[in-house]
C-alpha cells in the first residue's frame, strides 16, 4: 500500500463542491478542508486514491500539497 500524502483537489465549474466532496470521500480520500469559495478540497490519500480522484466528474486537477511561507516584509529574498 502506498504512503499517505496530502493533496489539493481543484474543481471545475460543472459540479457543486459538496457533491464532489462526497464523491472523493468514497475513494478513501480523507477530506480535511472544503474551500468552496475558491473551488478546492484538501486532504490526504495514497497515490492510488489520487489516480481515482482524477476520474471523478467535476475534478479539474489533483496536485500534491506543498508547504509555502511568506517571508517577513523586510526580507530581500521572496522565493
Amino acid at each position: 500500500m502506498s504512503d499517505m500524502k496530502r493533496w489539493v483537489i481543484t474543481l471545475g465549474t460543472d459540479q457543486s463542491v459538496s457533491e464532489v466532496s462526497r464523491e472523493v470521500s468514497k475513494t478513501g480520500f480523507a477530506v480535511e478542508q472544503v474551500l468552496d469559495q475558491i473551488g478546492c478540497i484538501t486532504g490526504s490519500g495514497s497515490d492510488e486514491v489520487a489516480r481515482k480522484l482524477r476520474k471523478i466528474p467535476g475534478v479539474a486537477d489533483v496536485s500534491p500539497d506543498v508547504d509555502s511561507q511568506i517571508p517577513p516584509p523586510d526580507e530581500s529574498v521572496t522565493w
